[in-house]
């Protein structure tokens, strides 16, 4: 069984996993409506991590020291390359399943018993992360409509 350390940690992984990869999306999408939205749900997920990081200190544990980009230049390089050659769909389509891979882990906190001052923020964390993702769903619907 895993312990409340362990689980935050996870979680707040996820929201940094997602905070990067939006962001990464909002600086080559080509539509400023996409680019705002990317934006707002990364700069979100950062303070998700930021909350969760706070209830860490406050029940004695250490949060995870965030490492910043310390990927070798290759790889970095790599991923520039990337970003440069997906279309907005394209952007989209990770953005969307990234936000499913970080409600799954939600999903799967919520299943642990989570001290009762940290239940109802994991929760309030993950109905937005769902909301988010349902947004994202609908653009993409929308954008192959169109």
């Amino acid at each position: 069984m895993q312990d409340i350390d362990t689980v935050l940690k996870q979680l707040i992984a996820a929201c940094g996993e997602s905070e990067e990869c939006l962001g990464r999306a909002a600086k080559g999408v080509h539509r400023e409506d996409l680019r705002n939205r990317f934006t707002g749900i990364a700069i979100q997920r950062a303070e998700f991590a930021d909350e969760l990081s706070e209830q860490m200190r406050k029940v004695g544990e250490i949060p995870p020291v965030s490492e910043g980009s310390s990927e070798p230049e290759r790889e970095w390089r790599e991923k520039q390359t990337t970003t440069r050659l997906k279309d907005d769909t394209g952007f989209l389509r990770e953005c969307e399943a990234v936000e499913e891979n970080t409600l799954s882990q939600y999903e799967r906190a919520l299943t642990f018993p989570l001290p009762p001052v940290i239940q109802p923020i994991v929760n309030r964390q993950r109905l937005a992360i769902q909301e988010a993702l349902m947004e994202l769903r609908d653009l993409e619907h929308f954008r192959k409509a169109s």
